[in-house]
């Protein structure tokens, strides 16, 4: 594997990666702060009982269906096997 290719790779999951778990932190915040709200619940039963499931649930989602917009967005690079077969090992 050469460098170009190792770059897209790391771009790839770093990328997909800070935004599906920023994304999936951000919501399952959101929630379980709003049903602790609506329920009266206590912190850890926000917390441990709807905002982690909810964030693992969002995490895989994200992780599963974001790549695509972000590199019709331009946030991705090629994918690494596009670059031709003059880089591959």
């Amino acid at each position: 594997m050469n460098w170009r290719r190792l770059y897209a790779t790391a771009q790839k999951y770093a990328v997909i990666g800070g935004i599906s778990v920023g994304g999936a932190g951000c919501w399952s915040f959101l929630v379980a702060g709003l049903c602790r709200i609506a329920f009266q619940l206590g912190d850890n039963e926000s917390v441990l009982l709807i905002g982690l499931p909810l964030f693992i649930v969002l995490l895989v989602v994200f992780i599963r269906h974001l790549p695509k917009p972000l590199r019709k967005a331009g946030m991705l690079s090629d994918d690494p096997k596009k670059f031709g077969p003059w880089f591959k090992p």
